[in-house]
């Protein structure tokens, strides 16, 4: 099978998932002369190929690098992994698995910021396929066994939104941190890479992509959790998560093929984030608006909606339809070759 890659930003986020893998060696990039750690890790008794690369901080790194491992390595998989800020509900050491995140900075300024924020997605299946291996009996054994009794007693598994910017907040008393309670209040945690990382996997939606964070601090207090071993605690938590997810999903053994409606889901949700009435999609293709439920997610409007034309709904609208106007707005994306 394909390779599986994974990101980071941090060298100790790296460094948490590197240790974790048997056989590793160092690949150079032939032209950017990227460095990158290959090794090997056990799903149900097989091996898996892991490509382990390390963007830096902020969105734009974690981008340019996401593109190029995808370019270069044509993973099935490829997840963000490390650490974030807690926002609500988490405390140190916990598993936020990030369904979406919400780019909070861009904006219009004039006399007074006006936000235009910009949303993205991780893969739905592989999010909900996470979620399920948080609540199995294997991971609750697990979140025991690696808790860190200075910071809790139990790992508990969030998913949910993380908000994403450009900046480290390190005080709950910063404008910045008051305006994401503001605007975001139900991000479970803040980091520095998630949008750019979807934004980029958004080209390639048949390639499955997940964004997991530990908790390595809860804003206040950064540097004396940082002191106390927090980032290492929260990337290994991450790092022991994501392996058993990996086990988990048992990516060696054949999977049924996709219905045409569930390609659909993974492609659209990627490249419409924000629903329906994005770039006027469902109306160019001949969809009716006013049978679907428009006051929700991007990503829940177009469950609702697909299952409609599967059924036959929806408006004059169908499967061919709907890909013959995606394919005018993204006519190179690698994606149709699949469809």
């Amino acid at each position: 099978m394909k390779s599986i890659v994974i990101l980071t930003a941090l060298p100790l986020e790296q460094d948490a998932i590197v240790s974790k893998l048997s056989g590793v060696d160092i690949y150079e990039h032939p032209e950017s002369r990227t460095q990158y750690k290959i090794g090997y890790c056990l799903s149900k008794g097989s091996r898996l190929k892991i490509v382990v690369g390390r963007s830096n901080q902020t969105n734009v790194n974690a981008a340019i690098e996401t593109e190029r491992m995808i370019q270069h390595f044509d993973p099935s998989h490829i997840l963000f992994v490390g650490v974030a800020g807690g926002l609500k509900d988490v405390t140190i050491g916990d598993i936020v698995i990030g369904a979406d995140v919400y780019g909070y900075e861009r904006a219009k300024v004039t006399n007074e910021f006006l936000s235009r924020p910009k949303f993205a997605f991780s893969s739905y299946d592989l999010e909900m396929k996470a979620v399920d291996f948080s609540n199995s009996l294997e991971w609750k054994t697990k979140s025991v066994s690696i808790a860190n009794q200075k910071f809790q007693k139990q790992v508990e598994v969030f998913s949910g939104t993380i908000a994403s910017g450009e900046k480290v907040i390190a005080s709950t008393e910063s404008d910045l941190f008051k305006f994401i309670k503001s605007h975001i209040s139900h991000a479970l945690a803040v980091e520095m890479e998630g949008l750019g990382f979807l934004e980029a996997c958004r080209h390639y939606p048949s390639i499955k992509s997940l964004i997991i964070r530990g908790i390595s601090d809860l804003v206040d207090g950064k540097n004396i959790a940082d002191k106390d071993g927090s980032q290492q605690y929260a990337a290994n938590n991450a790092a022991e998560f994501l392996f058993g997810l990996l086990d988990y999903l048992d990516l060696n053994q054949e999977m049924k093929p996709p219905s045409m409606r569930q390609k659909l889901f993974e492609i659209v949700t990627k490249l419409y984030p924000e629903g329906l009435k994005d770039k006027g999609l469902w109306l160019r293709a001949g969809g009716d608006l006013s049978v679907v439920h428009l006051n929700t997610t991007g990503k829940a409007q177009w469950i609702e909606a697909l299952r409609l034309i599967e059924n036959g709904g929806g408006g004059d609208i169908d499967f061919e339809t709907l890909i013959r106007e995606m394919k005018i707005d993204y006519p190179k994306n690698e994606s149709w070759k699949l469809m």
